[in-house]
């Protein structure tokens, strides 16, 4: 039984998480330690203590953290938007990692600039600040809803056909041993009976129970493999197998409205997108003409 490939599904793509993940709390804790005495002095006082220089917004430090997160930002929205769009980028590396390269810049870039603020902001800068947590709060519903849209190997949608074939081929595989077609009667029998969603309600409804389902049946499939006494190598591919098998079946029972869902996403997401980039352009640009000048 040979295992194909599944996309993000990889060691390395585990620990690329978890390496970015790491990285974006370790960067909210150094700066709440480095700046924790200045966050916490009233507005008032600020201007007393010996590190208001470097600390206000204007700051070199502060300000240098406005430049890096901007920057930031700027490079997580280029490098996936060319990624996903330009047929020259195509082939460099996995959609999905590249979508997480870029949620992370795009979490690590606003927190740097809500520090830029020292947790204030006013005018045009208010409005930047506010367009970008729009921007990332929204990011990560549609990380969410991205992560239930089945995907092959290179991170692009499956079209429903490409979903059939790799359904029956899955069904197939497991089919091809004892083992392996009494775990696809398990799968069938639990997601035989349930029917796709229509409105909003049961479509939350059916996610949260497709969620108590999916870890019901892979529980089931150990128990029944260890019972049959399967070769730990078998077991292993069956399982992994039929752990596809069940996330496909998963997704697919909720990709008609998944896909709604995500096309008012893209119109709530990219309005805020262009209000954020617009009001970072006259923000700088203000600023700039004011005579504010960082290290340059």
């Amino acid at each position: 039984m040979k295992k194909e490939p599944e996309a993000g599904k990889t060691l390395s793509h585990h620990l690329f998480l978890l390496f970015l993940g790491g990285m974006t709390i370790v960067t909210v804790i150094v700066l709440s330690l480095k700046g924790w005495g200045y966050y916490s002095t009233p507005l008032a006082e600020r201007p007393f203590r010996l590190d208001y220089e470097s600390m206000r917004p204007s700051g070199v430090y502060s300000q240098g953290l406005g430049i890096i997160g901007a920057t930031l930002i700027i490079i997580g929205v280029i490098t996936y938007s060319s990624r996903k769009r330009l047929r020259a980028f195509w082939k460099i590396g996995s959609l999905s990692v590249w979508l997480e390269f870029h949620i992370v810049l795009c979490l690590v870039g606003p927190v740097l600039v809500i520090y830029h603020t020292t947790f204030k902001a006013g005018g045009v800068a208010a409005i930047s600040l506010w367009s970008m947590l729009a921007v990332a709060g929204s990011g990560i519903i549609g990380r969410f809803l991205y992560v239930q849209i089945p995907r092959n190997i290179r991170g692009t949608e499956m079209t429903r056909e490409e979903l059939q074939n790799r359904l029956a081929s899955l069904r197939s595989t497991l089919t091809a041993t004892e083992a392996g077609s009494r775990v696809m009667a398990i799968i069938e029998e639990q997601f035989g009976n349930l029917r796709t969603p229509g409105t909003l309600a049961e479509t939350i409804s059916t996610m949260l129970r497709l969620r108590r389902i999916r870890a019901r049946t892979l529980k089931e499939i150990t128990t029944s493999l260890r019972r049959r006494q399967v070769d730990p190598e078998t077991s292993r591919i069956i399982r992994e197998h039929a752990a596809e098998q069940v996330s496909l079946h998963q997704k697919s029972m909720l990709l008609k409205q998944v896909e709604r869902v995500f096309f008012y996403w893209h119109a709530i997401h990219l309005p805020f997108t262009i209000i954020m980039f617009i009001t970072l352009a006259a923000h700088v640009a203000v600023a700039y003409m004011l005579g504010y000048r960082w290290i340059f």
